[in-house]
């Protein structure tokens, strides 16, 4: 089975207030300590859940609230065929974008799927939640992005 995840590092490996006071805010429930030895040890501080279907709209929001505190960031990609090692290599926010835009256009997909397949048709009420439906994820990922 093939399985990939996104990841966020810090470049620096010095836990300042500003990136302990962004990841207690993400990670309320994981100690100042753990989240201290993370960015020491180079480790990520957010890796994306493959089970979560937001995982990348996560990290463009975490990315954003870095490079506004001043944080510097280190994006990485990482797959795996099961039950292999995991590879990792740098990932461009270019194509973190495009994952962004990708979803968005395979979610249009299904909800127009759905609808030929129930109906055998797109109604133009059902266009019209549809492309309602499109246009708000476009909005939260133009703000994410921006």
């Amino acid at each position: 089975m093939f399985e990939y995840r996104c990841g966020i590092k810090l470049k620096s490996t010095t836990a300042d207030a500003a990136a302990l006071k962004l990841l207690r805010k993400h990670f309320p429930n994981t100690s100042l300590g753990e989240l201290r030895g993370r960015i020491q040890a180079h480790d990520y501080v957010y890796l994306s859940d493959m089970l979560k279907q937001d995982g990348e709209r996560e990290a463009v929001k975490m990315l954003r609230e870095f490079d506004k505190a001043g944080v510097e960031t280190e994006l990485f990609e990482e797959s795996r065929d099961t039950p292999g090692p995991w590879k990792s290599s740098p990932l461009s926010r270019e194509v973190l974008y495009n994952m962004l835009q990708r979803s968005r256009d395979i979610q249009r997909q299904v909800l127009e799927d759905v609808e030929l397949e129930t109906e055998g048709y797109i109604s133009p009420e059902a266009r019209a939640y549809i492309d309602e439906e499109m246009s708000e994820e476009e909005e939260i990922d133009r703000k994410l992005i921006e």
